[in-house]
């Protein structure tokens, strides 16, 4: 029974990634379609997704930074508060 359960956790696992790649294959071709549909270059559009993801990144960097300083401030008073009930 129990090498019946890893052999169906085996197969789900590698059709999950099959489906994702297959996914991936037709959203790409679907991208190329429409870019060649509408005449855009290629240099363009791979431009424009350096661009997003650049920017992305960029914010996502923000928000982690912004969240350190707010988990410094939270430990400074944390221990602020401790000092004083201490004291």
């Amino acid at each position: 029974m129990k090498n019946e359960k890893n052999i169906l956790k085996q197969n789900s696992l590698a059709s999950g990634i099959i489906i994702k790649l297959g996914l991936g294959a037709a959203l790409l071709g679907i991208c190329v379609w429409c870019v060649a549909k509408i005449g855009v270059s290629l240099l363009a559009v791979a431009g424009v997704y350096i661009l997003v993801r650049s920017v992305i990144k960029i914010i996502r960097l923000a928000v982690g930074i912004l969240f350190s300083l707010l988990a410094i401030v939270f430990l400074v008073a944390l221990i602020a508060v401790v000092a004083v009930f201490i004291f």
